[in-house]
Order: C-alpha cells, then sequence, then structure tokens
C-alpha cells in the first residue's frame, strides 16, 4: 500500500510540475530581445577568428526569437531587425544556407521587402553558385510578389540549369517568357533543352510546351498582321480566320482551347497543365461554349 501511495503522490507531482512549471517560466523567465547588431567588420574582429560560429549564434538568436514572437501577421519593426541580423549573419558566413532558406521563409510573404530579400539572396547566390533552391526563390518573389515574369524567367532558367534532374523548373521558365510577352525566347529556350537533353521523358515534356508556345506565337503573328490589315485588334481567334489571315485554329497540346483576352493577349483555356482528369475536361468543355469575347 505504502508503494501505491508513493506512486499515487509521485504522478501528481509531475502533472503539478507539468502543469505549473510552463506559467512559471513565462512569468520569470525574460523573454528574447533582437538588437540591432554592430556593423559586420565589428562582427568579424570580435569573432576573433570565429566568424562562421558567430554567424550561426546570431541565426539561432534570430530564429528563436521569430518562433518565440509565433511569427509576424504584417510588416514591423522586429521584420527589419529580422532581416537585418541575416544580412550580418550572411556577412560573416555567406555560406550559410539556413540564414537565406529562413529569409525567405520569413519575409517572402511581404511585398515591400522583396527587394532586400532578393538582395540577400543574391548574395547568397553569388557564395553557392550550386544551389539551385536560391535562384528558385527569387525567381518565386518576382513572379509572385512583383508580377514580372521576364525577371522570373531568367533565374528560374539558372535554377533548371542548376537542377536537369526535373523538367518543370525549365518548363515554367519557358511559360513565364510567354506570360511576359515573350513568347519567341521561350520558343528558343525549349529548343536550346531539346539540343541538349538525353532524357527521352524530358524531350518529350519540352516538346509539347515548345508546340504550345508555337502555336501561340503563331496566333500572335497573326494578330499583329490583322491589326496592320485592318487598323484595329481582332476581338476572337474567328476574325482571323474569317478574313484570311490565317486557315484554321492551331491545336493545344495540352487540350485546351486559344482564345483573344480582354487584353489583346492569346491565351488557352488549358493555361498550359498537365494532366487533366475527366472532371477538368468536363470542365473545359463547359469554358469553351463560354469563351469571353473582347468588348462584350
Amino acid at each position: 500500500m505504502k508503494r501505491i501511495g508513493l506512486g499515487i503522490l509521485l504522478l501528481l507531482l509531475v502533472a503539478l510540475t507539468t502543469y505549473y512549471y510552463p506559467k512559471l517560466q513565462r512569468a520569470y523567465e525574460p523573454s528574447l530581445r533582437l538588437h540591432r547588431l554592430p556593423p559586420a567588420f565589428a562582427l568579424k574582429i570580435s569573432s576573433f577568428g570565429n566568424k562562421e560560429l558567430m554567424a550561426t549564434l546570431i541565426f539561432y538568436n534570430t530564429e528563436f526569437y521569430f518562433g518565440e514572437k509565433a511569427g509576424f501577421r504584417k510588416e514591423t519593426p522586429e521584420l527589419k531587425l529580422i532581416y537585418d541580423a541575416l544580412n550580418k549573419a550572411t556577412d560573416l558566413d555567406p555560406r550559410n544556407m539556413d540564414c537565406y532558406y529562413f529569409a525567405q521563409g520569413t519575409l517572402s510573404w511581404i511585398k515591400p521587402a522583396i527587394p532586400v530579400l532578393n538582395k540577400l539572396l543574391e548574395k547568397g547566390f553569388k557564395h553557392r553558385p550550386w544551389d539551385w533552391y536560391l535562384p528558385f526563390f527569387i525567381g518565386v518573389n518576382y513572379y509572385f510578389q512583383l508580377k514580372d515574369p521576364v525577371h522570373a524567367a531568367k533565374y528560374m532558367k539558372k535554377a533548371a540549369r542548376l537542377n536537369p534532374r526535373s523538367p518543370v523548373l525549365a518548363t515554367l521558365a519557358a511559360r513565364m517568357l510567354y506570360q511576359g510577352n515573350q513568347t519567341q525566347a521561350g520558343i528558343i529556350y525549349l529548343k536550346s533543352l531539346i539540343r541538349e537533353t538525353t532524357n527521352p521523358l524530358f524531350r518529350k515534356k519540352f516538346e509539347k510546351r515548345l508546340h504550345a508556345l508555337e502555336a501561340i506565337y503563331f496566333l500572335e503573328r497573326g494578330i499583329k498582321r490583322y491589326e496592320e490589315k485592318f487598323g484595329k485588334s481582332p476581338l476572337e481567334i474567328h476574325d482571323l480566320m474569317r478574313t484570311g489571315i490565317i486557315r484554321k485554329t492551331p491545336v493545344d497540346p495540352y487540350g485546351g482551347m486559344f482564345y483573344i483576352g480582354k487584353d489583346g493577349r492569346v491565351y488557352t483555356t488549358s493555361k498550359l497543365a498537365e494532366g487533366w482528369s475527366k472532371d477538368e475536361r468536363h470542365k473545359d468543355r463547359k469554358i469553351r461554349k463560354s469563351v469571353p469575347k473582347r468588348g462584350s
């Protein structure tokens, strides 16, 4: 009985400690603070030759501070301190990948922070030229936050060159060039990939994207000829056929239908996406019947 009573007492002590200790810790343990660091040259001197160690300590202090605050929902002075800390940590150790990845995770969703974030990632790419994630991050930032598909494609091409095991990055780069109104540049890029690749599966994917961009470029040239001939823009693809500019509409290898958007550019209902299911094909047939007409 004594053993049972002692066991119950120990369980109660463990339960009470587990319940009250975090509260006491929060009440009496000072919270982490993130101070503005001195210039990088001063940090290098004070590191006494252990620059990588100091960079790691700065990174972990910054990461723990961010974690304690449970992130930030909006742009705050703390985020500027986080960037400053990561920037100086990478001045000490420019190959510290954790700093760059953490910076992308904490700052990439704030549009005003993208220029300085990309500058930090550029520094990382300069010192880590083998790391395809860094140009990929920069490309993603340009595409989604800055709405600049041309610059996004530039960095996505670099990422694709460093990571040739997947064709996704290369086809994304070509698509971004098209979205940046540089369809011909996308075609040239894909042709160079087809010449260089030895993987038949990759070649098939590149050729499929190439055929799609060639079809779009064909229609873009048709629109330009229509504008030169009639002094106005066509409202739909059918106008190009009706006036003899083109004989027939090219086929989208992704299974969609080409149309002219309200901005006068060529689009496709497939959005150049791979692997349509039966439901997606059914939705596409509905879209075909309600393709938006310019001027309507």
